[in-house]
C-alpha cells in the first residue's frame, strides 16, 4: 500500500512540475505585441504594408490611408507617443492637418496593429503629397519601429464615396485625434482631442491573471495530494 501511495505521489509531483513549466507560456499568451509565447518579443516593430503604394497616382482627394504594422500600436500605454508620429505634407514640405484613427485596443483586438490617416479637408487636385512615419513609433511591448518610413502619392481630380472596409467594421470603436501643424512638416502636432477619456480603463494584464490562475491550480493539486496521502495512511 505504501509503495502504491508513493507512486501516486510521484505522479502528482510530475504533474506539478509540468504545470510550473507551462505557466510562463500561459502568461505570454498572444496579446498583439507580436510576442506569442515569447517567441517574437525581440523582433522590431515593422510597417508591413500601406493601402497606397509609394508613387501612387490619381489618389482621391479625401482618401483614407491605412497602415498595417506587425505589432500592437494602439494600446493606451503608447497612444500618447504614437499619435505624434504620423505626418502628411504637400510637395513644398508644408504639413497638412490630418485625422488619425486608432482602433479601440480594448474592443477591437483584431485590428490593434492598424492606424488610419485621413486629411482633415480635401487635398488639392493633381498635387503631390508625402506620408511620413517617424522612427519613434512604439509597440505595446516597448519595441520601436525598425526605421522611419516615407512614401509619396499624387492626387487625382475627384473624391471617393467608398468607405474603408476596416473602418466600416470598427464603427464607433475607434480613438480619433485631429492634429494641426505649423508651417513645415517637422512641426510638432497640436492635439485637439487629447487622449482617450478616463472612462476607458487600462487593458487587463493577462499575464498576471494567468500566473495567479496557475498558482491557484498548483495549490489545489497540492491540497488534494496531502488529503490523498492522509487518507491512504489511515486505511493502512
Amino acid at each position: 500500500m505504501l509503495k502504491h501511495s508513493k507512486r501516486h505521489l510521484i505522479s502528482l509531483t510530475v504533474c506539478l512540475l509540468l504545470l510550473l513549466t507551462a505557466s510562463p507560456a500561459f502568461a505570454e499568451g498572444g496579446d498583439g505585441t507580436g510576442g506569442g509565447n515569447g517567441q517574437n518579443r525581440d523582433i522590431p516593430l515593422t510597417l508591413k504594408s500601406a493601402s497606397i503604394a509609394d508613387g501612387a497616382e490619381d489618389v482621391a482627394v479625401n482618401e483614407t490611408i491605412q497602415l498595417n504594422f506587425n505589432k500592437n500600436i494602439c494600446n493606451v500605454t503608447v497612444l500618447a507617443n504614437n499619435k505624434k508620429c504620423f505626418h502628411l505634407a504637400d510637395e513644398d514640405g508644408n504639413a497638412v492637418s490630418i485625422r488619425l484613427i486608432f482602433p479601440d485596443n480594448q474592443v477591437q483586438k483584431d485590428y490593434r496593429r492598424e492606424v488610419f490617416i485621413q486629411p482633415a479637408a480635401d487635398l488639392k487636385k493633381s498635387s503631390k503629397y508625402r506620408v511620413s512615419v517617424d522612427s519613434t513609433v512604439k509597440a505595446k511591448n516597448g519595441m520601436t519601429i525598425d526605421n522611419a518610413h516615407t512614401f509619396t502619392f499624387t492626387t487625382g481630380s475627384s473624391r471617393t464615396d467608398k468607405e474603408n472596409n476596416v473602418l466600416k467594421k470598427l464603427g464607433e470603436n475607434v480613438i480619433t485625434y485631429e492634429t494641426a501643424y505649423g508651417e513645415t512638416a517637422d512641426s510638432v502636432p497640436v492635439d485637439k482631442s487629447g487622449l482617450a477619456d478616463s472612462s476607458q480603463s487600462p487593458e487587463p494584464n493577462t499575464g498576471s491573471i494567468a500566473k495567479i490562475a496557475a498558482i491557484i491550480l498548483i495549490l489545489v493539486v497540492i491540497g488534494f495530494t496531502i488529503v490523498f496521502i492522509v487518507l491512504r495512511r489511515r486505511k493502512e
